[in-house]
């Protein structure tokens, strides 16, 4: 061999270039086995998800709960009505109070609604979610209908309640209403009890 060939080629016989590529080769597999990061990175493309997952099991935990004391307020409201109790007709804004005077004390009565209408049988109650809508404010200018009844009346009674939720994370959306809040409804549908 002459002198240039062998300064290209090592004790072992190897070229320069089959050197570097096993130095290179042995770097990669060292990195790959290279096992201190794992945690932090499995962690990392695991977090987002959990966080959200967490999030919304949160929110809907408070969506049913809001729900549950929601019916229990209906339920001792409708009977007023049922038992011929409730404020005369025109007097909304007494029994808004009385139902708001029930309330728990993490709902507020501003996000409360109360509709209460006189129908001519059972076959004529509705008791379809109404279509609210908002001013630019978010406050809902629906008018809504106070007619308890008389004795022999069907009434229904709808407590709607306007939950303050995430408007969106991660895909979840809890909102179904467009100022942000979510409707939680119940709906009772009576009749007046004849009085005695």
């Amino acid at each position: 061999m002459n002198s240039q060939t062998e300064s290209l080629v090592d004790k072992s016989g190897c070229t320069t270039g089959t050197m570097r590529s096993r130095r290179l080769f042995g770097q990669v597999r060292r990195g790959i086995s290279d096992q201190k990061g794992v945690v932090a990175l499995e962690f990392a493309l695991i977090c987002l998800p959990l966080f959200a997952l967490m999030l919304s099991t949160l929110v809907m935990s408070v969506v049913y709960f809001t729900q549950s004391a929601l019916d229990a307020v209906s339920d001792q409201m409708s009977r007023e009505i049922l038992t011929g109790q409730a404020p005369a007709s025109g007097n909304a804004g007494e029994f808004k109070s009385q139902a708001c005077a029930i309330l728990p004390s993490y709902m507020s009565c501003s996000n409360l609604l109360v509709n209460v209408r006189s129908v001519s049988s059972f076959a004529d109650a509705s008791t379809a979610a109404p279509q609210l809508s908002f001013d630019s404010s978010g406050a809902v200018t629906n008018s809504m209908s106070y007619d308890p009844g008389t004795a022999g009346s069907v009434v229904v009674f709808e407590l709607m309640y306007m939950l303050p939720v995430l408007k969106s994370f991660d895909g979840f959306a809890a909102a179904t209403l467009t100022n942000g809040s979510r409707l939680i409804i119940s709906t009772s549908v009576i009749k007046v009890e004849p009085s005695s």
